[in-house]
C-alpha cells in the first residue's frame, strides 16, 4: 500500500455499518409494503411497483458511483451515501400519498447504488487477509436483509410504518456525520488506498473470456437473489401464515433469522476463497442453489425455511470468492468501475424480477414457476462457470 495515513480497522468498521445499512434500506420495504397495503387499501402489486425506479437506479447508479470512487475518493463517496440514505428514508417515512412515496423510494435506491463500487474496492485495498476481509463485510450485508425486516417488523407493531422508515434514517444520518468527522481529523484518508495485491493483469484473450462468464453468472445469481429477497416474506404469507398463524411481524422475524444466519456463511466462504481456488467455491454454491430452489416449488411447511435459509447462505458463501476473481482480473486503476459494472448488472436485475414477481403473483397467486426456472438455470451456470481459467489451490494461511 502506499504511505496515506489510514486507520485500516476504523475503515472495516465503517465499511461494515455501510454494507449493512445499505442491503437494509434496500430490503426493508419488502416487509413495509405489507402493512402500507392495510393502511392505505392498494393492492400488493400497485404498492410493490413503487420501488421499481428506486430497484432500478440500484442498478443504475454504481456505473457513476464507481467511476466517481476511482476519480475522487471512496471514503468520500461512502460518506455521501450515509447521509444521502437517512434524508430518503426519512422522506418516505413522511410520505403521505403513493407519488410521494414514489420519489422517495427512488432517491433510496440512487444512494443505495453508492456502496458496492465504492466499498467493495475500499475493503480490497485496506485489508491483508482480503478473502476473509470481503466475507466479514459480506456478513453485515446479510444481516442487514436480515435487521431490515426485524426491525421493519418490530417497529410497525410496537410505533407505526412510518417509523420503520424514519428510526433507521436517522441512525444512518448520525453515522455519515462521525464518518466525515474521522476524514476531517485525518484518522480515515480522503485519498483512495492502493493495493500491490492485484497489479497483474491477465492477457487480453483470457480477460475477455471471463468477462463474458463472469458477467452471465452475475446475472442469473442476481436474479435467484433478488427473487428470493422480494419473494419470501409473500410466499411464506402464502403458505405458512394460516397454517402458523404468523402476523406481519413475526413474517419478517423469521426472513430476518434467515439472512442473518445464512449471512455467516460469508465468513466461511470468505476464508475457503483465501485456502482455496476461488472457482471451486465458486461452482460449489451454484449448483447447491440450483438443486434447493427446485426442492422448494410447491412446499408448504416449515422445510420451505430451512432450504430458503440453505439457498440464501450458498449465494451468500461465495461472494468473496466472485469479488476476488474480479479484483484479479481487474486494472487497479478501474477497479471501482469494474464493481460498478458488475453491480449495474447485478441490481438492475432487480427491476427485471420485481416484473417477473408481480405477474407470477397475479397469474398464479405464488412463486412456484420462477423457482423451477431458475432451479435448472443454475444447473445451467455451473456447467458454464466449469469453464472458468482453472487456478493452483493456495497454500499456507489465509491471507
Amino acid at each position: 500500500m502506499d504511505n496515506t495515513t489510514n486507520n485500516t480497522k476504523l475503515t472495516a468498521v465503517y465499511a461494515a455499518i455501510g454494507h449493512l445499512l445499505m442491503h437494509m434500506f434496500a430490503a426493508f420495504y419488502f416487509v413495509i409494503v405489507l402493512a402500507i397495503e392495510d393502511a392505505w387499501g392498494y393492492s400488493y402489486n400497485e404498492l410493490l411497483n413503487l420501488w421499481f425506479l428506486g430497484s432500478l437506479l440500484v442498478g443504475l447508479g454504481a456505473l457513476p458511483a464507481g467511476w466517481l470512487s476511482d476519480r475522487w475518493s471512496r471514503s468520500g463517496m461512502i460518506a455521501v451515501m450515509f447521509v444521502g440514505l437517512g434524508i430518503s428514508s426519512i422522506l418516505c417515512g413522511f410520505s403521505s400519498n403513493k407519488l410521494m412515496l414514489f420519489f422517495s423510494l427512488s432517491l433510496l435506491g440512487l444512494f443505495c447504488a453508492i456502496y458496492h463500487p465504492a466499498g467493495i474496492s475500499w475493503v480490497v485495498n485496506t485489508s491483508k487477509e482480503t478473502g476473509k476481509a470481503l466475507g466479514v463485510n459480506n456478513i453485515f450485508g446479510g444481516v442487514g436483509i436480515g435487521l431490515g425486516a426485524f426491525f421493519a417488523g418490530a417497529l410497525i407493531q410496537l410505533i407505526n410504518w412510518q417509523s420503520a422508515f424514519i428510526i433507521p434514517g436517522i441512525i444512518s444520518l448520525i453515522t455519515g456525520v462521525f464518518l466525515i468527522n474521522h476524514i476531517r481529523s485525518g484518522q480515515i484518508s480522503i485519498v483512495n488506498i492502493t493495493s500491490e495485491k492485484f497489479s497483474k493483469s491477465p492477457s487480453k484473450d483470457q480477460m475477455l473470456k471471463i468477462a463474458i462468464i463472469m458477467l452471465i453468472s452475475i446475472a442469473c445469481l442476481s436474479f435467484v437473489y433478488q427473487i428470493l429477497q422480494t419473494s419470501l416474506p409473500k410466499v411464506i404469507d402464502i403458505r405458512l401464515a394460516n397454517n402458523l398463524n404468523l402476523t406481519t411481524s413475526e413474517i419478517g422475524f423469521i426472513v430476518a433469522a434467515i439472512y442473518i444466519v445464512s449471512g455467516l456463511m460469508n465468513y466461511i466462504g470468505g476464508v475457503l476463497a483465501d485456502r482455496y481456488s476461488e472457482k471451486s467455491v465458486y461452482i460449489a454454491g451454484i449448483i447447491g442453489q440450483g438443486c434447493l430452489l427446485l426442492f422448494i416449488i410447491s412446499l408448504s411447511n416449515v422445510w420451505l425455511i430451512v432450504f430458503s435459509l440453505m439457498i440464501v447462505a450458498f449465494n451468500s458463501s461465495i461472494l468473496p470468492a466472485e469479488n476476488l476473481l474480479l479484483a484479479k482480473y481487474s486494472p487497479e486503476k478501474y477497479q471501482s468501475l469494474v464493481y460498478g459494472i458488475k453491480f449495474i448488472v447485478s441490481f438492475s436485475i432487480g427491476p427485471i424480477a420485481l416484473l417477473m414477481i408481480s405477474h407470477s403473483f397475479e397469474i398464479s397467486g405464488d412463486f412456484e414457476y420462477l423457482y423451477m426456472i431458475f432451479g435448472f438455470v443454475m444447473i445451467a451456470l455451473f456447467i458454464i462457470v466449469l469453464s472458468l481459467p482453472s487456478q493452483q489451490v493456495k497454500s499456507g494461511t489465509a491471507g
